[in-house]
């Protein structure tokens, strides 16, 4: 067959010579009402040498159009799946990586959901992918639905017609539960776009990123009352980007939240529930405030930084005047509840003594509020420092051998060795198995630190994202965002976003069945079959599991269901 297409799964990333690397075919789905159900469609040209040199169509291989027919056509967009350019696609040292990659050298990997314009340029024996989503109605029937996929010439001739039978539990997944930030900046945003921070067009942009975020089962925001003081070189400095504006006079300070609930507004308007402060202390040892600018005798200074050690004392001063305002704003927009704060990133056993006097000189203003730090020591645990850490994939069994409840986890680019990621490189299962360890371990969030940075290592220059994926080398490819800044401000999805979402819809899933049976029924279903003991570093190889998991736990819900009637 000279045009081959077909339906497969979200869970593999088909590469252009070597295709889908025996990926089987999807004939049905199992969705529910509310839910934006997702697969691929694959397609290669397998015909001769192809050339049409009339005016309406000058194309060395041929152009079909796409169309789609069926119950829910209305409700389905379809995306190109474009392939990006990665130059780092794993750490080298031993234990850094293994062989669940795609591939080992640089090449061009799918990554980007890019807009359709109707058709697509067959390629000769090179495959690609669209991307299709469909929302179910909240209404739909419950039931068998049909959705057909045609390509077709320019003049109508039909290549191929494939089907896919979409299955509606009629019924809503629960609301999801886990917590989900991925590390928002504002300051990328405005330094790609060229405009002012915090001008209505900036606003304009952050909003636009804000609801893809919060669409995709993102439900904490980063919230940057300073300068994020994170992935910054000591001394440097990133664009500032300050949500509460300072004023320094002799007889001490005082402050404006405009800003800071302008924020909060508009997160509350796109969906998000829980907030993050940003890290009241500069990373690698809690040595240095953020950077902070205030209005002193009307002029603009920056009067904490990496100029100030916090050892000064200046600083100390500081949130003495400063917190217990943040608390009373907080209480203000009804969000004290449902706020966390940050120290300072990744503190180590090496630097514990500072960063356990940065924490003694912001709980007695914060009381209760939570404080979470992202962190792989266990010793820092152990000895009391950090009472609620956020520990690395790779590390988080030690924690939780420790007796550690209500669980944080999260990786960046140091975890590529047996557990979940979500490198480029990596295979999309691996990355959604994420779901289905949070729902063992009953972990209370997820964190990663990177949605949209648009910088090098250490925020020494900006990037262009669409040909550096990796900050210049530092960190394998799709760390350091997981969306792409598109035209007029708004962001376009890499493929791995959805695949992050499905991962928290596979708790949802999972609780949902929970409270209808058992959580050791579900345990049963998730292990019991495979005979596999479930841990970060250790679960089912390959898309089948996860693909065959799911429809397994949405069935038995159905029939639950059924049985309450």
């Amino acid at each position: 067959m000279d045009y081959d297409v077909r339906i497969i799964s979200t869970l593999e990333k088909v590469l252009p010579k070597s295709g889908m690397l025996d990926a089987r075919p999807i004939r049905k789905l199992t969705g529910f009402r509310k839910q934006r159900v997702s697969f691929q469609i694959a397609y290669c040209y397998h015909g001769d040498y192809y050339l049409n040199q009339t005016k309406a169509q000058a194309f060395r291989n041929p152009y079909a159009t796409v169309r789609v027919e069926g119950d829910f056509k209305e409700k389905v967009n379809i995306r190109k799946v474009e392939n990006v350019p990665v130059l780092f696609p794993h750490e080298k040292q031993v234990k850094k990586y293994d062989s669940e990659y795609l591939g080992d050298e640089p090449g061009l990997y799918p990554n980007i959901l890019a807009p359709f314009e109707g058709g697509v340029q067959m390629i000769l024996e090179q495959w690609r992918a669209l991307w299709v989503d469909c929302e179910i109605p909240e209404d739909a029937e419950g039931g068998d639905h049909d959705i057909t996929i045609v390509f077709a010439g320019t003049d109508g001739t039909e290549y191929v017609r494939t089907r896919l039978t979409l299955h509606v539990v009629p019924a809503v997944l629960p609301k999801q539960k886990v917590l989900h930030t991925e590390w928002f900046y504002p300051d990328c945003l405005a330094d790609y776009y060229g405009c002012d921070v915090f001008s209505e067009e900036h606003w304009k942009i952050i909003g636009n990123f804000m609801r893809t975020a919060a669409s995709r089962g993102v439900n904490m925001i980063f919230t940057p009352l300073f300068t994020p003081a994170l992935d910054t070189l000591i001394g440097g400095e990133r664009t500032t980007v300050q949500l509460v504006k300072v004023y320094k006079r002799s007889d001490g300070y005082s402050f404006d939240y405009s800003l800071f609930h302008r924020w909060i507004e508009l997160c509350k308007e796109v969906g998000f529930e829980y907030f993050e402060m940003s890290h009241l202390f500069a990373q690698w040892g809690a040595k240095f405030p953020p950077k902070v600018v205030a209005e002193v005798d009307g002029s603009t200074e920056k009067i904490f930084g990496w100029n100030t050690p916090v050892s000064d004392g200046g600083y100390e001063e500081f949130l003495k005047a400063f917190l217990p305002t943040l608390i009373e704003e907080l209480k203000k927009e009804g969000i004290l509840e449902c706020t966390y704060f940050h120290i300072s990133d990744e503190p180590t056993i090496d630097n514990a003594d500072t960063y356990q006097k940065a924490l003694h000189m912001v709980r007695p203003y914060i009381g209760d509020v939570p404080v979470i730090d992202a962190l792989s020591h266990v010793q820092l645990y152990e000895e009391g420092i950090v009472k609620k850490p956020i520990p690395s994939s790779e590390y988080i069994h030690d924690f939780l051998d420790q007796g550690l409840e209500n669980a944080w986890v999260y990786y960046c680019c140091g975890q590529g060795y047996r557990v979940s990621n979500r490198f480029i490189a990596m295979p999309a299962w691996r990355t959604r198995i994420l779901g289905v360890q949070l729902y063992k371990y009953n972990m209370e969030g997820f964190l990663h630190w990177g949605f949209n940075f648009y910088n090098s290592q250490y925020s020494l220059h900006r990037i262009d994202p669409f040909r550096v994926n990796d900050s210049e080398d530092a960190f394998p490819a799709g760390d350091p965002f997981i969306v792409y800044p598109g035209k007029d401000g708004e962001p376009i999805e890499s493929m791995r976003l959805p695949v992050m979402a499905d991962a928290m819809l596979d708790t949802q899933l999972l609780e949902y069945l929970e409270s209808l049976t058992s959580r050791e029924h579900v345990l049963e279903l998730l292990e019991g079959a495979d005979n596999v003991d479930i841990r970060f570093d250790q679960y089912p190889l390959g898309p089948d599991y996860l693909l065959d998991l799911w429809e397994k736990a949405a069935l038995e819900i159905e029939k639950c269901l059924v049985s309450l009637k």
